[in-house]
């Protein structure tokens, strides 16, 4: 009498012990090819670090000044909104001691320090919240809107992509142009808030980005908001380079971040920046824009100021999302983690469509940095606890080449640790990318006995 037996079989079971938190052997060198070959492609210096419980790993190629000068593991690019998961983590920090609740309103809490700088600064248009979207707009605003994207709080980044299937769009982006022209001014978070198109431009409530999500208004803005509501924390009278946005890391890393809050990337690092977008040029026309000298480039603070290593920021996620939880108690970290049907939580991307993979190892969260002329993606991997970011020293409008560094180099490392040979492609599918296609790590077997 025949008989069948169904069962899955996850691979996992090749790990030995609590091998999986080790950095494996051969790892640097399959880094090094990858670095290399996405360099080659897309004519930029890539810089790729991982780190796991036991070990660390990092490669660069390329050229960071797009002429001579070769790119090495130890140079720091601007990493943009990869800052927001520091000032996330930070807020959390205060929530679990008991300073903030995720419900807080805002405004109470940043009102008074505005008012203060309003009467330190003459020029500054408004002394509260209410001055800049109305009473009725502000009043039910909370710590969590801001943290999640689902506020009202108009974005100052202007940029305005175009998608497939727009016709005749041409990318626009009126901050960027001013930026360019203007290449030495830099400008203070308050002055973002009192410019035409953020002052008096709440945007109402927040449409899904996808049927069946949830509303997601991505603003840059809402963290510079997150970044006072820090400050006011250690009293009205501060300015905002008083802000210490390392006092909850460990020292080591710690050491390895700056935080630009003003200048241009050349006062930081030897990274020059270039942007290859199409934005405010004719129709299929890119830029070709070193800014390396361009002060704006770190407009947004406590959204977008933070220059590092990539294997600085790798330790950064590390402590945030790994088992240290150093940041803030894992208990609140978890909170931060965007449920598997969304694209954000709070401070978080879902990268799960970076991953190439499904089940325990097709999860993985954390950041993509853009910012004027560098491009980035940082991410913790939990089936595998392991971290690893991408960095590069172009931008370009769908911010591929992060993504595309990170499929492979997410799947160099889980073939290594699994003893499972891995092939992947790659080919970009928008913005939110989901062109990573690999062998499957997780396999379901039906196997039939007779």
């Amino acid at each position: 009498m025949p008989r069948s037996c169904r069962f899955t079989q996850s691979l996992a079971w090749v790990l030995l012990g609590t091998a999986a938190g080790a950095a494996p052997e051969g790892l640097e060198a399959a880094l090094q090819s990858i670095a290399t070959k996405e360099s080659a492609k897309y004519n930029c210096a890539v810089s790729i670090a991982y780190r796991d419980a036991k070990g660390r790993a990092a490669s660069a190629a390329g050229t960071v000044d797009g002429k001579s000068l070769a790119a090495g593991v130890h140079d720091g690019y601007a990493f943009g909104s990869v800052t927001k998961v520091l000032t996330g983590a930070s807020i959390m920090r205060l929530v679990s001691e008991g300073h903030l609740k995720l419900h807080s309103k805002v405004a109470p809490l940043v009102d008074p320090l505005l008012a203060a700088m309003a009467k330190r600064d003459s020029e500054q248009g408004f002394t509260s919240l209410a001055d800049l979207w109305g009473a009725d707009n502000i009043t039910g605003l909370t710590i969590q809107a801001l943290l999640s994207m689902q506020s009202g709080v108009p974005d100052f980044d202007t940029a305005t992509p175009c998608f497939p299937g727009q016709g005749s769009c041409v990318p626009a982006d009126a901050l960027r142009q001013d930026l360019y022209t203007n290449p030495s001014q830099g400008i203070s978070p308050t002055r973002l808030l009192d410019v035409a198109w953020v002052k008096n431009r709440w945007r109402g409530p927040c449409k899904p980005y996808m049927p069946g999500m949830s509303g997601f208004c991505y603003s840059s803005t809402n963290f510079m908001l997150l970044g006072m509501v820090l400050l006011a924390h250690q009293g009205t009278d501060k300015s905002f380079k008083d802000l210490d946005q390392a006092v909850y890391l460990p020292t080591y890393v710690k050491e390895s971040l700056k935080f630009a809050m003003a200048g241009p990337p050349s006062k930081y690092t030897p990274v020059h920046g270039f942007d290859r977008t199409s934005y405010n040029v004719p129709k299929g026309q890119h830029n070709d824009h070193d800014n390396w000298n361009v002060s704006g480039v770190f407009s947004g603070w406590t959204a977008s100021d933070i220059v590092a290593p990539a294997s600085g920021i790798t330790d950064l996620i590390w402590e945030v999302y790994g088992p240290p939880s150093s940041i803030a108690p894992k208990e609140f970290i978890d909170k931060m983690l965007p449920s598997e049907s969304a694209i954000y939580g709070l401070a978080t991307f879902n990268l799960d469509r970076n991953t190439g993979q499904k089940g325990k190892y097709g999860k993985a969260y954390g950041h993509l940095g853009a910012t004027y002329g560098y491009q980035s993606v940082t991410a913790y991997f939990p089936g595998l606890e392991m971290a690893i970011t991408v960095a590069t020293n172009i931008e370009r409008d769908y911010q591929e080449q992060p993504a595309d560094a990170l499929c492979f180099a997410y799947n160099a490392a889980a073939s290594l640790l699994l003893n499972r040979k891995i092939t992947c492609t790659y080919s970009s599918e928008g913005y939110f990318s989901g062109g990573c296609k690999c062998d499957p790590i997780e396999v379901d077997e039906t196997i039939l006995v007779v």
